[in-house]
């Protein structure tokens, strides 16, 4: 029986075409800066501050490669939308559920070994913008298990365009920084994925210009 979904390598490069358009559309310019310090022909794990929805645009719209994302388990939910998202890599997680989310981290680490790039927002959730957020642990579970360098990048500008708390989406730019890869290769343990947490949300403050919440 043929499948009503496209083929992946189709699918990818809709989702960059859809992304061109929206933005277009949006009057919302989007700037990548510092792309060319990643080797975007090998995996790896992004990982991003998260200020508003429109930062999923503005990544399918600047990185130069297909990615997938980890996403909640409802998105998988609504009819077509689910095919898309599994043709893009994306990847399931029911957050209600620790060993099943746990499973789908490992999931998605075996996508990276196997030549994927995968797109985490460690905090969690969306911020006010203002702050960089704690990250989760569940992130550095991944990369341990992955073996790939990191790339976190810093995104600004998204919530002044459509904050958490706003409603409609506000013409602006959108810059999207990208920092230096980070090894994980030596990062083993509880030990290891707490380094590698502060030394993404240190690059993430640098990147997006933000201090990270207080008392954290």
């Amino acid at each position: 029986i043929p499948s009503v979904y496209p083929e992946p390598t189709i699918v990818r490069h809709m989702a960059r075409q859809w992304a061109v358009g929206m933005c277009d559309r949006l009057d919302i310019e989007v700037r990548g800066l510092g792309l060319g310090q990643v080797a975007w022909d090998a995996p790896h794990v992004v990982m991003a501050n998260h200020q508003s929805y429109l930062d999923v645009l503005a990544l399918y719209r600047v990185l130069p490669v297909a990615f997938g994302m980890i996403a909640k388990r409802e998105l998988f939910g609504v009819p077509f939308f689910s095919g898309v998202m599994r043709a893009l890599g994306c990847v399931s997680v029911d957050r209600a559920d620790g060993p099943s989310a746990h499973r789908a981290l490992l999931d998605a680490a075996a996508q990276v070994r196997g030549g994927s790039t995968i797109v985490v927002f460690p905090e969690g959730t969306r911020s006010l913008g203002d702050r960089v957020q704690p990250l989760k642990k569940g992130p550095f579970h991944l990369v341990q298990a992955a073996g790939a360098p990191i790339v976190p990048i810093g995104i600004r500008g998204s919530a002044k365009l459509m904050s958490r708390k706003g409603v409609g989406i506000r013409s602006g730019s959108i810059e999207v920084h990208v920092g230096a890869p980070l090894s994980t290769e030596r990062a083993s343990g509880a030990s290891g994925r707490a380094d590698l947490a502060r030394r993404v949300r240190s690059a993430l403050c640098e990147l997006t210009g933000l201090p990270p919440l207080p008392g954290r």
